[in-house]
């Protein structure tokens, strides 16, 4: 964490880092309810910070952990935060309640492979002007309605798991359709036979707007490169022949002729490549120098020491 340059925010950390203090100010301003379901006895002062740097010389946090306990469940205590955020300016922060849940986000963030997330109740400091606070603290009071308020914060994203949608409910003849089928099939084994069952009617009508053709022709380009096919020559014809107009089968062959030529010159140069790496491993097993390795095959030092600890033959026993 930064330095701390602000007098009031260095006295509070130094106050509210001693446990004794932090205690002493929780049981002083946690609500009833609160402190009924939390063990004081279990604070426990937690090093780092949730405050990005940015924002570091506006506010400075402190992070205790301690165990909540629902009184009416029987469960084992869950291990929280209580997290103290202190407001540095003399002018509070209008965006505060953004920014806590943006630091409050970074602290779930390092609980995110746990079986549950821990519950964190957050204090903010304030003892600037004008007072009152004159900005909400409530994040949803943000938002125009509850509503909208509730699906951003509460509500869980809307998932669209492609692989679950059938073939047919995905070509209907629009863009999003089209490329989710593609999305869906790209990692068959052969991707030929999902080619092939594209409706010729479908492809039509997305092809006569510029905006569909494009979007054919990105995903042309796209299952070239990584798709898998036995017949791939075969697999790129079927949907070029499916095409409304001679232009634009040509130009989605050249595309992929384009494709596989670069294809071949890549396989031609990872195959000199591996002509070399096996000419030089010859010579390091007669017992070449490494330089002389070096000038025959055009292969850095570098790479002859890692090909002569890669292929190293284990000592014989």
């Amino acid at each position: 964490m930064a330095d701390i340059t602000n007098p009031h925010d260095s006295c509070f950390r130094q106050l509210m880092t001693q446990p004794e203090n932090a205690r002493s100010f929780f049981e002083r301003y946690l609500t009833p309810d609160l402190k009924g379901s939390i063990d004081l006895d279990t604070l426990a002062l937690q090093s780092g910070s949730a405050v990005t740097e940015a924002f570091q010389q506006l506010h400075t946090d402190i992070l205790y952990r301690v165990d909540f306990q629902d009184a009416n469940d029987k469960a084992a205590p869950q291990s929280g935060y209580l997290y103290t955020l202190i407001e540095h300016q003399s002018t509070p922060d209008p965006t505060m309640a953004i920014r806590l849940w943006q630091y409050k986000a970074a602290l779930l963030m390092k609980h995110a492979q746990e079986d549950y997330l821990p519950p964190i109740h957050t204090l903010v400091f304030y003892h600037g002007q004008p007072t009152p606070y004159p900005y909400t603290l409530d994040l949803r009071l943000c938002f125009r309605n509850p509503k909208e308020a509730e699906y951003t914060l509460q509500g869980p994203p809307q998932l669209i798991d492609v692989q679950q949608q059938p073939d047919q409910a995905l070509l209907t003849a629009d863009n999003a359709g089209l490329f989710s089928y593609f999305f869906k099939h790209v990692r068959d084994k052969d991707v030929y036979p999902a080619l092939k069952s594209l409706p010729e009617s479908v492809i039509r009508s997305i092809a006569q707007h510029p905006m569909g053709f494009y979007t054919l022709k990105v995903l042309y380009k796209y299952y070239a490169e990584y798709a898998n096919s036995d017949l791939p020559l075969t697999a790129f014809e079927t949907v070029a022949d499916k095409l409304p107009s001679e232009a634009q089968r040509e130009e989605m062959m050249n595309i992929g002729e384009a494709l596989r030529q670069e294809g071949r010159q890549e396989g031609m140069l990872k195959g000199r490549q591996e002509e070399r790496h096996a000419v030089a491993m010859n010579m390091l097993e007669e017992g070449s120098d490494t330089k002389f390795v070096q000038r025959v095959t055009g292969l850095s030092l570098e790479q002859i020491d890692q090909l002569a600890k890669k292929y190293a033959k284990p000592p014989s026993h």
